[in-house]
């Protein structure tokens, strides 16, 4: 081993850490502390490797550029990928050497890794700089990062020059002011005052001020900045030269345009003027994106205004738009071949440079292929033809489509057709034996190989999880023995254990089964809910009738509440009989003769299924006998109405369409009577611009869905940007027409709208839930939405299995408990009682309930729900150690270990009632996760009650895989945190938060003595004490 390394000589070369390589020169970046490392070597600057790559070897780097200590190394690239040569590997410091050229490394260029692996550190002596609001990029209090931690800056002595300076190095524009705030705040660190610039200094940095302190000044004088407050700053865009081009100018702290009412040629004199005319700055230079940040700002590049460039450099962007790109698999099937992607109307190629199964099972998942993958490199499906269009594709394996994942850039490759890669999609779980995809024997796939599964406690949760992988919907039945037949071959010889959090069944825990308890005889089978039978009964055909539905061996019949012309289109459609030929409400075939379903669907129209739609039964009222859902299907015959496309250009005729009810509102959450409106045409779906829209239009939408009425008209992409076409525009509703069809419109894809304007609408069908608390997201007063108003939820009759269905309908895990309180309240509407859930409905909206009323109980029966943690340690020995999981949005994930340190463990550890945190754990100390990294770049105080109170990245955004994910090792000395909190004084407050830098070195190099020895106290000694708590 020692042969294969060597000595770098103790005459270094030059060592830097920076974003783009830079001569050996003293030179200030916006933070000379952080960045990726890089070293000079053959008159050449290169990277550094981040295998072995550790905290000794960063403290090595701080020590040699007089940075201090390291506070955190950074791997996989996360300053972004260099260029060029990757000089060092498997760096060995001690690091207590003066130069990085003392440390151990192998040979200089010998190395297994690729620039996704260079190596980053941040130092003790860092420095950042932002403002924070909740409102505003460019407004807000300044702060300031130093050693490690984010503290106020004083306003004393601060004039007009300084406020620039500051903007400038925000990129919030030239100019801003102090405002002095009513409203003062008292961070506990107020890092500097008295900071005096003369107003062209580059950065903060360059500009005098009083030393570091951490009470520097009084609780009134921390500064609160806002930027550009009344000079604008204007700029061209869109023409051909610097001088021509759309007008646009910064205001309010963002860009904008100018409106060409009474604009001529005096205005366009003061711009050319104020302009001077192409003499502007080129601000960027050597930008270097992974493909994934939200914004130009996130990626490296040289300092502001630092280039080499002239204007005939200046560069441009052609975007594809979604809509232009498609994924197809060449020479094999629909789940097995050359991976291809469609850009800029050209089949092209994918390079297998950094190919691997992450991003291999992101083409199976977006092509509807399963999730188990083999990934092939070299053209094993046969070397391609024209563009190689992508090269080091990186998903997490998270991402919804191929291109979401970061890549080198579109058509940027060194690959010859030789490196084209390929997949092989394969299923992990099967249903066989039964009368379609979603009812049969229970098979897996074992090594290429299917075997069947044993009903050796097999649950309803695992066979949950199954039917949901698979598309089904949820389980209605778990069938034991041969229901579906006996298989032949293997028998998988592991009990899954899923908790129903799992997104498919290979990430179920497994344990393995005793020898010889199972046979064949055994083979396990379910029954999904889209299995559930349908027929038509009382009718002159199999394609009229009564509308009946067997759901779990019994039949019933359905209640004919909301149901309509687009229900029973997709239930014509699901029987093979064409579409509805009567409106439903004109079709009747008699008494039903079994129990009444009070289930009420909000079918689009162009669901395969009818259990694929929509439903809700919460609140349903009873149903007599005569009130039965009827339909009459035309046949194998589908009658279309013509679309009338024969109008002018700029002429208002009604729009006809194929089927009236092609309709849906989307991003409303779990709510179908609220959202983005999409209508259906030529095969796809679109959105309707907000020009015009008005109560009249959203009426209409509302009573075609059966959805009420309309409460309120939502614009402006209220409810996300949609995507692909803009059906219609300036639509004029009368307000009382049945369908928006029989609504004058432009001409279907007529517009001068983007997606920005996205019409929406709330309805009065419209149901939300919620719990209220003054304290806690998931403990709290339970309340519902409905007909426009809040009111509360009712106790009688809750059990633990409904409340489980809440706490998950919530995202609050997956159990709770009904909290009965001594204080009282008493909302004037009380909407529901008695609600009855089995506990696998997959939201509250799908259990029977009395009907809705406002006095549905009287006060002191009010449901207190109170749900378990969404917070978990998994992988550890003790229930207080492990890998940190968070239940958001309907599943479990991990946090990254970004920024992870002891501050956030001890949040963690007493969030979830385990005492102080002894060891933050990085790297997937306890095994690595699944599922999606929810949390990344987390930054705790240590005193916050939990991890969700602490700054982090938006949810579900990380630049993280899960070899990062964050652990922790708790005291374990307290007992199961009660609902009330724990109380912690001031003194020990502030003597916590200030130990945490001091002892986290200490306990990182003992994380292994921890693993290994749970009980061993790192923190007995006098110096390192921890305060008492009152608890």
């Amino acid at each position: 081993i020692l042969s294969s390394l060597h000595i770098l000589p103790s005459l270094f070369p030059l060592l830097s850490v920076h974003f783009a390589p830079f001569s050996s020169q003293i030179y200030f970046l916006l933070d000379p502390c952080s960045g990726r490392v890089e070293i000079y070597y053959n008159d050449t600057w290169g990277t550094i490797c981040d295998d072995s790559w550790d905290m000794s070897d960063a403290h090595v780097v701080c020590r040699q550029l007089g940075c201090g200590v390291a506070l955190k190394v950074m791997d996989s690239s996360h300053f972004g990928k260099g260029s060029g040569s990757i000089w060092l590997d498997e760096l060995s410091c001690f690091g207590n050497e003066s130069y990085l050229g003392e440390c151990p490394s192998l040979h200089w260029g010998q190395h297994d890794c690729s620039h996704k692996e260079d190596a980053g550190v941040i130092c003790s002596e860092s420095l950042d700089l932002r403002l924070v609001s909740d409102d505003y990029d460019c407004a807000g209090w300044l702060e300031v990062f130093h050693n490690g931690t984010w503290g106020s800056v004083c306003s004393n002595l601060m004039d007009i020059n300084t406020v620039s300076v500051i903007c400038r190095h925000l990129s919030c524009g030239n100019k801003g002011y102090l405002d002095l705030h009513s409203n003062h705040r008292n961070l506990p660190i107020k890092w500097v005052d008295k900071i005096n610039c003369q107003g062209q200094e580059p950065s903060l940095w360059h500009c005098p001020s009083q030393p570091w302190n951490q009470a520097s000044c009084f609780e009134d004088q921390e500064a609160y900045i806002t930027s550009c407050p009344e000079a604008a700053e204007v700029s061209l865009r869109g023409g051909e030269t610097p001088c021509s081009g759309r007008v646009e100018i910064w205001h309010d702290g963002s860009w904008g345009t100018v409106c060409d009412d009474s604009w001529d040629l005096a205005e366009a004199n003061v711009v050319c003027q104020q302009l001077g005319c192409g003499n502007g700055t080129i601000w960027l230079d050597e930008v270097q994106c992974r493909g994934k940040e939200t914004s130009l700002w996130d990626c490296p590049a040289e300092p502001w205004g630092q280039n080499d460039c002239k204007h005939d450099e200046d560069a441009g962007v052609v975007c594809s738009g979604e809509s232009d790109l498609e994924l197809r698999l060449v020479n094999g099937n629909k789940c097995e071949g050359r991976v291809e992607v469609l850009y800029q109307g050209k089949w092209g190629t994918v390079c297998s440079i950094g190919w691997d199964e992450k991003d291999a099972a992101v083409v199976c998942k977006q092509l509807g292929c399963g999730s188990l993958v083999k990934a092939h490199q070299n053209a094993h499906f046969g070397a391609g033809s024209g563009p190689i269009w992508l090269s080091d594709v990186a998903c997490s394996g998270q991402e919804s489509t191929f291109w979401d994942c970061g890549h080198r850039g579109w058509g940027q490759h060194s690959c010859p057709h030789r490196w084209d890669v390929g997949v092989t999609c394969l299923r992990f779980v099967q249903l066989v034996g039964g009368d379609g995809p979603c009812s049969g024997r229970v098979e897996v796939n074992s090594g290429g190989e299917w075997a069947t599964v044993c009903n050796w406690k097999f649950t309803h949760s695992t066979a949950n999880v199954i039917c949901a992988e698979l598309g089904c919907g949820v389980a209605v039945s778990v069938l034991n023995g041969t229901h579906f037949g006996r298989g032949n071959g293997q028998i998988w010889a592991k009990e899954f254990q899923c908790k129903e959090d799992e997104s498919h069944l290979q990430f179920c825990p497994t344990v393995p089964i005793p020898q010889g308890v199972c046979s064949h005889n055994m083979d396990v089978g379910v029954i999904c809910s889209r299995k559930i039978q349908k027929m038509l009964v009382n009718g002159s055909s199999r394609c009229e009738g009564r509308v009946e539905i067997q759901v779990s061996g019994v039949w019933g019949t359905l209640c004919d509440s909301h149901w309509d012309l687009s229900d029973a289109n997709v239930l014509c459609r699901h029987l093979n009989c064409g579409l509805a030929m009567k409106p439903p409400e004109e079709v009747y075939f008699g008494e039903g003769s079994v129990q009444i379903l009070a289930d009420t669907f909000y079918c689009s129209g162009t669901e395969s299924h009818l259990w694929d739609c929509p439903v809700t039964v919460l609140g349903a009222s009873s149903c007599s006998r005569r009130k039965v859902a009827s339909v009459i299907c035309s046949g194998n015959q589908i009658q279309v109405s013509p679309f009338n496309d024969s109008q002018s250009d700029q002429a208002k005729v009604p729009v006809l369409f194929s089927e009236n009810g092609q309709l849906r509102l989307v991003n409303g959450g779990r709510d179908p009577c609220s959202g983005r409106v999409e209508i259906y045409y030529n095969d796809t779906w679109g959105t309707i611009c907000d020009d015009s829209w008005d109560m009249s239009d959203a009426h209409v939408v509302c009573r075609q869905l059966g959805c009420g009425v309309a409460l309120k008209v939502m614009d402006s992409s209220h409810f996300g940007k949609g995507s692909g076409s803009i059906w219609l525009d300036e639509l004029s509703c009368f307000g009382n027409e049945s369908y928006l069809g029989e609504c004058p419109s432009l001409h279907w894809g007529q517009h001068d709208c983007s997606h920005k304007e996205d019409a929406g609408v709330i309805c009065s069908e419209s149901l939300d839930l919620r719990l209220v608390s003054d304290d806690y997201d998931c403990a709290g007063w339970l309340e519902v939405f409905h007909n426009g108003t809040w009111g509360s939820v009712c106790s009688n009759l809750m059990d633990i299995n409904t409340v489980s269905v809440i706490c998950r309908h919530l995202s609050c895990g997956n159990k709770g408990y009904l909290d009965f309180h001594s204080n009282h309240r008493n909302l004037p509407i009380k909407w529901v009682d008695k609600i009855n859930c089995q506990g696998q409905e997959p939201s509250l909206w799908h259990c029977p309930s009395q009907p809705w009323n406002q006095a549905s109980c009287f006060e002191d029966q009010e449901a207190y729900i109170t749900c378990e943690d969404k917070l978990q340690l998994r992988g550890g020995e003790t229930p207080c150690s492990g890998r940190v999981e968070i239940w958001h949005d309907g599943s479990w994930g991990t946090v990254c270990d970004d920024s992870w340190d002891l501050a956030e463990a001890n949040v963690v550890c007493q969030q979830l009632g385990c005492g102080s945190a002894l060891a933050s754990l990085e790297g997937a100390a306890f095994g690595s996760g699944n599922g999606t990294i929810w949390l990344d770049e987390v930054q705790c105080r240590g005193k916050e009650t939990s991890l969700w109170d602490c700054p982090a990245e938006p949810w579900g955004q990380n630049d993280c895989k899960h070899d990062e994910d964050a652990g922790v090792v708790c005291s374990g000395i307290w007992g199961k945190k009660k609902t009330s909190g724990i109380s912690v004084s001031g003194y020990g407050e502030s003597l916590y938060e200030s130990m945490y830098e001091e002892i986290n070195y200490d306990l990182t190099e003992n994380e292994e003595d921890l693993l290994s020895n749970p009980g061993k106290c790192i923190l007995c000694s006098p110096s390192l004490a921890l305060p008492a708590y009152e608890h």
